[in-house]
């Protein structure tokens, strides 16, 4: 099978069927996600293999040759099980746009979902503790009838109480919600008052000092009188007592779930009870200065340990800091950096970001929103870029004016990395320039947090040397000691033993040809293989400035991302006769006296050739992608673009508008524009003679 290595080596799921459907390789990581054999697998009917309505919908989708993602639970016909699965589907189409095959990349989500799940529960909790912190001057009924809903809502159950008790009358004095769970008359801001017992509801998690769970009907038995005071049956209920020098202090019980209670949910209500019970302790024994305080630390030590870190932030321009969690020292600040009002929230979000996330917020203030979601960039104080997904809740006063915001940031740079090497997998059909593919893959590489340079080599058929394609976050000077290695040096044999080999700089700079490299500060080196079908066509050297060694959990991902380039590489080469005859095309573009640049239908500058680069000093990279109206004087705009109608209608065109050059220098010149075929996409090509005048005597 071609390019089987990749194939049974690649850290995703990967499946391939034919053009009726029929499944006909399988690797072992897809096996296993399916929970079958491969030989069970092979020969199932992908459309037949799944029950699930948008599943199915989106094979429908690849049958008619689009790519489409699936997320989410769906029922194997193979095996009978349910799945929580992540599928991207990618057609393989013939020249006439028939289907030849398709590929399915499969990924387990069930860990995933059960981490995010993980981390929303920690995000309820600490929301739940920041809103009972802003509630310190609230009467007890209110702040009891708060974290009842609290754990109702944590757990998906329908009635809740809870219980304090007061050693001084022998009583439990109970709070409860919602208002009609008992059949009671007592005054609203008072606790129902009773005696404590040994036997009945409560008295059970009261002697076992333990939580209970009881999933069924409760019957009481003739000594619980309590419980007669119920407006609906109790089905399933959990206790969970609060201890304090080994005595029951507290009782906190939700009830009526729609399913059973499990030790989730008893983990889930004594981590917010045992929480709150602090919370609820500096509130009663502090002044209220010395209880924020305190109640700070309480929670700053709780959320440490989360991912998440937690802002209160004033409404104005670009949010000043009220309160931050410790744990904002993962992206390198401190707590004293935004309390002390030296920086405030917008300070740390990318430049390039920050006035969509003033949109979103404003968009929400206006829609009255209580709470939404974004993801956007943040800037570390080393200057690192990380992604973070925040969710934000808005709290209002009693007259609807918004007052502050609660904040909840985690970083999510990790998913985002991963999402876009496979994006780029699946992009390749968009890419015309071999040389922006590889700096696209090396950029991807540079995500990693331990690594922050990277060289990309091609192994030459013939001769079996290595040839620097790429590079990033090295030097010029570097480059040029490290641009070609023999397939004899001992640099080669690195890349050849057909595993990663991860060394100190010091350990191999004196081995490579040239002046001591010391100049370059490089700490840590990785030296990776890139194979297709068991053939070494590449190499990925990777290094880092700052960290001695490559840390263990960094070199699991940076061996997936050589295994992902060897895919990538792969799929270039299948499109190997366009590029070499698109190549030809470039030799023959950059031997004529014009200026030509080829753009794209949408108007996106595709090509540029040498002449105009030395005639208007742009670099490739200065607009390669970018708007052809770059290249044209401001206000030209309606003469211009009527022009490129012209052509997408079939017709050649001319102008004579100038070129304006990267420093505004105007250019006077005859364009024609024509439509034709480059790398087999349908683009048109602008060709700019200088148009020369007369000489004056």
């Amino acid at each position: 099978m071609e390019y089987q290595t990749i194939f049974e080596k690649s850290p995703v799921g990967i499946l391939y069927f034919d053009e009726k459907g029929l499944i006909t390789h399988c690797n072992e990581i897809c096996s296993n996600i399916l929970g079958s054999p491969t030989k069970k697998i092979v020969g199932f009917n992908i459309q037949s293999s799944f029950i699930s309505k948008k599943l199915k919908e989106t094979i429908k989708n690849v049958f008619l040759g689009e790519s489409d993602t699936f997320e989410g639970e769906c029922l194997s016909t193979i095996t009978g099980k349910t799945l929580t699965i992540k599928v991207n589907f990618t057609p393989i189409l013939d020249q006439d746009g028939s289907l030849l095959n398709g590929i399915c990349i499969f990924e387990d989500a069930t860990q995933r979902k059960q981490v995010q799940k993980t981390i929303r529960m920690k995000e309820l909790r600490l929301t739940t503790l920041l809103e009972l912190y802003k509630m310190h001057t609230a009467p007890i009924h209110d702040i009891a009838e708060f974290i009842i809903k609290a754990a109702v809502e944590l757990t998906n159950s329908k009635i809740g109480y809870l219980e304090f008790l007061n050693e001084d009358d022998n009583v439990l004095e109970m709070y409860y919600w919602p208002k009609d769970t008992f059949n009671l008359s007592h005054p609203e801001d008072e606790p129902f008052v009773h005696p404590i017992r040994s036997t009945g509801l409560w008295g059970e998690a009261i002697k076992a000092q333990n939580p209970v769970i009881v999933n069924r009907q409760y019957t009481p038995d003739e000594n619980d009188e309590i419980s007669s005071i119920y407006n609906e049956t109790l089905t399933r209920h959990v206790m969970v007592p609060i201890l304090e020098n080994k005595q029951t202090v507290a009782i906190a019980c939700i009830g009526n779930k729609d399913s059973d209670y499990d030790e989730s949910d008893v983990h889930q209500l004594t981590l917010l009870i045992e929480d709150v019970w602090k919370v609820l302790q500096y509130m009663q024994k502090n002044y209220i200065q010395k209880k924020s305080l305190k109640v700070n630390k309480v929670l700053d030590s709780i959320m440490s340990a989360s991912p998440a870190t937690v802002f209160l932030w004033k409404p104005e321009k670009d949010w000043p800091v009220e309160y931050v969690s410790e744990n904002i020292s993962q992206f390198g600040y401190s707590v004293d950096d935004f309390i002390s009002g030296k920086m405030i929230y917008g300070d740390i979000i990318h430049p390039s970001d920050l006035e969509r996330v003033r949109t979103e917020m404003k968009r929400a203030s206006d829609e009255g929103f209580s709470d939404f979601s974004q993801e956007y960039r943040i800037i570390t104080k080393t200057g690192e870029i990380r992604w973070v997904d925040e969710r934000t809740l808005i709290h209002t006063d009693e007259n609807g004016i918004m007052d502050y915001l609660q904040g909840i940031i985690v970083d999510v740079t990790e998913r985002k990395q991963a999402n876009n090497f496979v994006r780029m997998e699946y992009d390749l059909d968009n890419k015309l320039n071999m040389q922006d593919i590889f700096e696209n893959i090396l950029d991807s590489a540079l995500e990693t947090k331990t690594i922050d340079s990277a060289i990309l080599y091609l192994v030459d058929e013939d001769s079996g040397d290595f040839n620097l394609v790429a590079h990033q976050g090295v030097s010029e000077r570097f480059v040029e000691s490290v641009a070609h290695f023999s397939q004899n040096s001992i640099i080669a044999n690195f890349f050849m033993t057909g595993y990663p080999v991860y060394k100190y700089f010091s350990d191999i700079s004196f081995i490579i040809p040239g002046n001591d490299l010391s100049f370059e500060g490089l700490q840590a080196m990785a030296f990776l293989p890139v194979h297709v079908d068991d053939k070494l066509i590449a190499a990925v050297a990777l290094g880092s400035h700052e960290y001695l060694e490559i840390p263990a959990n960094s070199r699991n991902l940076i061996e997936n991302i050589a295994n992902l380039i060897g895919v990538i590489l792969s799929r270039m080469d299948n499109d190997s006769c366009i590029r070499k005859n698109t190549n030809n095309m470039r030799s023959l573009l950059d031997a004529l006296d014009e200026m030509v640049f080829i753009i794209d239908i949408e108007g996106k500058i595709l090509h540029t050739n040498a002449a105009l680069h030395e005639h208007l000093n742009y670099s490739n990279k200065d607009i390669f992608m970018k708007d052809y109206l770059t290249l044209y004087p401001q206000g030209q705009e309606e003469f211009v673009l009527p022009k490129l109608d012209e052509i997408i209608n079939k017709k050649s065109s001319s102008c004579d508008i100038p070129l304006v050059s990267k420093d505004g220098t105007y250019t006077p010149v005859k364009t024609k524009f024509t439509r034709n075929d480059w790398g087999g996409k349908d683009v048109i090509i602008a060709t700019a003679s200088i148009e020369k005048y007369p000489e004056h005597d």
